[in-house]
């Protein structure tokens, strides 16, 4: 199968079209009420009102939802008047990202299109060649040989650095690097069939929620275990920084975001964490170790008797089970805060830190060391299951077409 790259979530946004004066172009003095969206106000104590807006709403596809909103800053120093909508193109198109497409064209014009549908009045107002991207997700997976292996090697990446890329602290198998804000690019590694898993259990609470799990067949999810996501989230500065065009007509006109482009920009952002991870590995624990190490630790031996009594240093050992088999939290509701407390401070005597503890759950038993080039190594031509067959795009990029939409 020929290289593929996911496009895991895309943002764009749009201009108001200006209107002609004598002597300038001045944003349309439409009242936001006009444009039939739903909005939402304030109130002072005068009972008089204020600060009317266009509140991030929901507009309902075919599978998922794509999210929208207008920006109004025509009466501030802003002076901004755009939409935004942003989504997950595969979840739109297909109901899961399990693996999703490469078509950029395809992908923006379908989150368009649905604007246009929903609200096709507003959409007449738009200035269409002002089309830009914020934000794009390109995702790549690698894999381990089941779920348990895939947090394990996740949770471990979270001790990482390199230059400037950090590892922050991220939940029980998803590892996030770069600065929180940042306006340039984020990189979160995570297991997907956990995600999964969640997604699933989230839909069920929904109306709608037994027609979208629907996707989620047997097949499906056997794909899933043991996925690593490569997830990198580029926003519109950083391709200005590199001298590309995130306007879509060039984007369009000129194949910025062909699927060798898509890749060499995912390269790009993510050197640096595998420089990181080259030579590194993960060293699985071994249980017998700890114990060995707490009894040694902690062991008591009875002046009368002589005999050394290892109770305490065998309950922390349970409760590291605990921690290892149900995850932190679980294992801390299960008993007194002062016990819990009191076996962690035991464990980290022993030199497992709490953070180690806290990211545990999903190690395997048994003394390995494995490589972490093991859980990096990309197949770009497995990113899809044999039995997957892609759809044809449902839009088509026509070079002689001037206008975006």
């Amino acid at each position: 199968m020929a290289r593929q790259i996911m496009i895991d979530k895309l943002v764009l946004r749009c201009d108001f079209a200006k209107e002609k004066r004598i002597f300038d172009f001045v944003w349309p003095d439409i009242n936001l009420g006009a444009l039939g969206i739903p909005l939402e106000q304030s109130i002072d104590r005068d009972g008089e009102v204020f600060n009317t807006r266009h509140p991030w709403e929901s507009i309902p596809s075919s599978y998922e939802s794509m999210a929208f909103k207008v920006f109004d800053h025509r009466y501030d120093k802003l002076d901004q008047f755009y939409i935004e909508i942003k989504a997950s193109p595969a979840k739109l198109m297909q109901g899961h990202n399990v693996f999703g497409s490469v078509d950029f064209y395809d992908c923006a014009m379908c989150m368009m299109e649905l604007l246009c549908n929903t609200y096709p009045d507003l959409f007449g107002f738009l200035d269409h060649l002002t089309w830009s991207m914020s934000q794009i997700d390109i995702t790549y997976s690698s894999r381990a040989k089941d779920d348990r292996e895939a947090k394990a090697f996740i949770n471990a990446l979270q001790n990482v650095s390199y230059g400037q890329t950090k590892s922050r602290t991220g939940y029980d198998g998803t590892a996030y690097f770069g600065k929180k804000n940042s306006r340039l690019k984020k990189i979160k590694v995570y297991a997907k069939a956990a995600e999964v898993v969640q997604t699933i259990k989230k839909n069920v609470s929904r109306v709608d929620g037994e027609f979208l799990n629907e996707v989620y067949t047997p097949a499906l999810m056997d794909f899933s275990q043991g996925l690593i996501r490569w997830e990198v989230s580029l926003y519109h500065r950083y391709f200005e920084r590199l001298g590309i065009s995130t306007n879509l007509k060039d984007i369009f006109r000129n194949y910025l975001f062909n699927p060798a482009n898509l890749q060499n920009y995912w390269h790009l952002a993510t050197h640096d964490l595998f420089n990181a991870l080259k030579g590194q590995v993960m060293k699985v624990l071994n249980d017998q170790e700890i114990q060995d190490a707490l009894r040694a630790k902690f062991s008591k031996t009875s002046k009368k008797t002589g005999k050394v009594s290892t109770v305490l240093a065998d309950s922390a050992f349970r409760t590291y089970r605990d921690i290892k088999r149900d995850g932190w939290y679980i294992s801390r509701s299960a008993m007194s805060q002062c016990t819990f407390d009191r076996h962690v401070k035991m464990l980290s005597a022993c030199g497992l830190s709490r953070a180690a503890l806290q990211n545990m759950n999903g190690l395997d038993s048994g003394a390995q060391i494995i490589p972490f080039v093991r859980f990096i190594q990309v197949d770009f031509a497995a990113q899809y299951p044999d039995w997957y067959q892609p759809q044809p795009p449902k839009h088509v990029y026509k070079p002689q077409i001037m206008a975006v939409a």
